[in-house]
């Protein structure tokens, strides 16, 4: 095979740690811990908070609903982590 096209070390474990989130299975195997959640939740609200300053900006209709589809996929996100964690969500 030529170099290149074959696929990698790191494109099977890529591939394989989708295939067990697809899953619904966690990434490592166990339960994430609370300061995992605490990150993941951190980093969505910073995403969530980057997402709204844009929106407050652009007036260009198509920018305007790709950011609006980001925002609710983010809340969506947020909301299953309440849940993941044993909260009632926000």
């Amino acid at each position: 095979m030529a170099r290149g096209w074959g696929r990698s070390e790191e494109d099977l474990g890529a591939e394989r740690e989708q295939a067990r989130e697809a899953k619904g299975a966690p990434a490592g195997g166990s339960v994430p811990s609370d300061a995992a959640i605490a990150g993941k939740r951190h980093s969505l609200e910073l995403s969530l908070a980057r997402i709204e300053d844009l929106l407050a900006k652009t007036s260009n209709a198509a920018r305007r609903d790709a950011l609006e589809s980001a925002r609710a996929e983010i809340r969506e996100r947020l909301e299953g982590l309440g849940r993941q964690k044993g909260g009632g969500g926000l």
